[in-house]
């Protein structure tokens, strides 16, 4: 056996105990500060072994990919940290009644329809969406209205509109936002009708 396939075998073999371990036996005895969530520690393993693979094997690959890597880390940070901010805020700053009465349990099918129209001007990106989208399901909202935010997360965000304008033209952007939010609305209905709470 040559020296990368031992490499990538030991990766691979370190990887899965490691997943396993993650999701098995330490599962829950992982300090906070790596979050909570054992999809996260998985992925958190894959790269921690990725990586010295990737250095050993095609050094200049790797160098390429943690430039890269670092330079969306860089883009990105300041809008996530943002939108983590803004959740806090939603948290604290929406009445929790408001919340209940338009997306929270009994609100029904209104909770799915208000949901999709809020997801709609959301930004299109689940690293901005779905923290203000957490922050308001911290705040009270239901589960329909969260699937409604999060099908119908980005559909009219003005970036994507204006994407759609600028690689596109009027009709293919009234066409995209007209099947998009029927589908987020459908699907929305489905949990609705299927009685998911």
């Amino acid at each position: 056996m040559n020296r990368k396939n031992l490499t990538g075998f030991l990766c691979v073999a370190a990887i899965l105990i490691g997943a396993w371990l993650v999701i098995g036996p330490l599962r829950g005895k992982i300090p906070s500060l790596l979050g909570t969530n054992p999809a996260v520690h998985v992925m958190m393993i894959l790269t921690i072994f990725l990586y010295p693979y990737l250095f050993i094997t095609k050094p200049e690959l790797a160098k390429k990919s943690a430039r890269d890597s670092l330079k969306i880390l860089s883009d990105f940070a300041v809008y996530i940290v943002a939108a983590l901010f803004i959740a806090g805020a939603v948290i604290n700053l929406l009445p929790s009644e408001t919340i209940a009465a338009y997306l929270g349990e009994k609100a029904g099918i209104i909770a799915v329809l208000v949901g999709v129209g809020i997801g709609c001007i959301l930004p299109a990106c689940p690293f901005l969406s779905y923290p203000i989208i957490m922050g308001v399901y911290a705040a009270g909202a239901g589960l329909l209205g969260v699937m409604g935010l999060l099908f119908g997360s980005g559909t009219a965000f003005a970036c994507v509109l204006t994407g759609d304008i600028t690689f596109f033209n009027s009709k293919m952007m009234g066409l995209r936002v007209l099947l998009t939010v029927s589908t987020a609305l459908v699907a929305g209905l489905l949990v609705w009708f299927a009685g998911i709470t």
